[in-house]
């Protein structure tokens, strides 16, 4: 069964990283370009935001159906099986867990690019947010994070 806390606590850090996300997207490529401080910053809360949308994802689909996730990318595929959400946002979502995986594991120097692309892509964890938070008003009766 779904713990509808557990789901909202990631819910509400979404939030809270994607807040630092905006400022910093506010600022610019050039600032994200120039400065490892924050190019670090972005990184981190990018790594942090998309895995607890992964934690969310994983749960939904672990508690509600019979389903096993190969990779954190698939997580989103069933849950769009699911009809939490769709295949085009799973697939933006998909890519999301691959900039996780390039930032945790240090595959390659992270690209300025790819981490402005990731900025201009955080609205999918904000969709993500959404249709979760309606699962849970649709399948438990609890109220929005």
């Amino acid at each position: 069964m779904v713990d509808p806390e557990r789901v909202r606590r990631r819910l509400r850090e979404i939030d809270r990283r994607l807040e630092v996300l905006r400022q910093i997207k506010a600022e610019g490529p050039e600032q994200l370009r120039d400065d490892f401080r924050v190019r670090a910053e972005t990184e981190h809360h990018l790594q942090v935001a998309v895995q607890a949308a992964i934690d969310v994802a994983n749960h939904i689909v672990s508690e509600d159906s019979a389903w096993t996730p190969e990779d954190y990318g698939s997580t989103f595929t069933l849950l769009a099986q699911m009809g939490v959400i769709d295949k085009q946002l799973a697939e933006r979502l998909k890519r999301a867990a691959g900039l996780r995986n390039v930032i945790v594991h240090g595959y390659v120097d992270v690209d300025v690019d790819l981490l402005w692309e990731g900025l201009a892509r955080a609205g999918d964890l904000e969709e993500l947010a959404v249709a979760a938070n309606r699962y849970l008003e649709e399948h438990r009766g609890t109220e929005p994070a």
